[in-house]
């Protein structure tokens, strides 16, 4: 009886073997998404970015090179000015996205509209939209979803523990009555609105040890002189870009409400955009900065006065 069969046979399994041992694993991740849909992945190479947070964590995660485009809210993000631009991803288009030819589209349930979410998946492309609820859990929680995502779970540990810490740190700052806070938020054309709970302004102040001095509504609310009287704040909260839209200090102290607030509540914390909204990896970084402002010298260092 022949033996070649059975040798030709053997010698393919031994190469099969070798070639696997031999072959680097393709890693691959899958997460169950804020819609509670199942996304897989395997290496992707060319991932479409939609928020500033998402893109962000990605960065952070060190997967920036395999990002090829970022929609228009991360541009302020370090190193996301040499990425394509596209929509804002409340108002993403699917065309532009699908031009990129990406293997991967991450966002949060904030991105749309629905049709070209539709879109996208049904030109096969993996799309992942995670939670934006404004709480820490979820901050954290987008981490790990996106290090499961990307294979990169080690950082993302590494990533929210450095949350921790540094949400440590604030909290041994806090001492005596909490601030009462007033953030403000404006894009221009108008006198701006206040943040009530359920926001993310809201979740920062409270991790900086601060009390929302507008905790009796919910959302944002347009400012009247009102509601910032009767807020009676201790310090106002303002972007840098918002505070540019309200006219500069000159045009935010003028603002009527503003304007009669007694002279030792006319205290003002400027922070960067990105830094204290954007709810990603600096979170804790964010709330930090935001303490050492309200209490590191007893009452809203860093911020200014008219």
């Amino acid at each position: 009886m022949s033996r070649a069969p059975s040798l030709v046979r053997d010698l393919g399994l031994a190469l099969v073997t070798v070639a696997a041992i031999g072959t680097p694993a393709v890693w691959a991740g899958t997460i169950v998404d804020a819609r509670n849909q199942s996304v897989s992945t395997e290496a992707p190479s060319r991932i479409v970015t939609l928020g500033s947070s998402t893109t962000e964590t990605v960065m952070a995660l060190g997967k920036g090179d395999a990002i090829v485009a970022a929609d228009a809210s991360s541009k302020g993000i370090p190193g996301a000015a040499s990425k394509a631009t596209l929509g804002y991803h409340r108002a993403i288009g699917a065309e532009g996205v699908l031009s990129m030819g990406p293997d991967l589209v991450v966002g949060t349930e904030a991105a749309g509209p629905p049709p070209a979410l539709s879109q996208i998946q049904a030109a096969g492309v993996p799309l992942a939209l995670l939670t934006d609820t404004p709480t820490l859990k979820a901050a954290t929680g987008r981490i790990t979803s996106l290090g499961t995502l990307l294979g990169a779970e080690d950082k993302a540990k590494e990533l929210v523990t450095g949350v921790h810490t540094d949400l440590d740190k604030a909290s041994a700052l806090q001492s005596g009555e909490p601030v009462r806070v007033l953030f403000l938020l404006s894009h221009g054309g108008g006198a701006g609105q206040m943040a009530g709970t359920k926001t993310i302004a809201d979740t920062m102040i409270t991790l900086a040890g601060g009390t929302n001095a507008f905790a009796g509504q919910e959302g944002y609310t347009a400012m009247t002189p009102e509601a910032v009287l009767t807020a009676n704040p201790d310090v106002v909260l303002v972007t840098t870009r918002g505070l540019g839209a309200l006219g500069g200090e000159r045009g935010l102290w003028s603002t009527p409400g503003l304007a009669q607030l007694p002279a030792d509540q006319r205290k003002l914390v400027v922070m960067d955009d990105n830094l204290l909204l954007g709810f990603g990896p600096r979170t804790g970084q964010a709330a930090l900065e935001l303490a050492q402002h309200l209490y590191s010298d007893g009452s809203a260092s860093g911020a200014t006065t008219p």
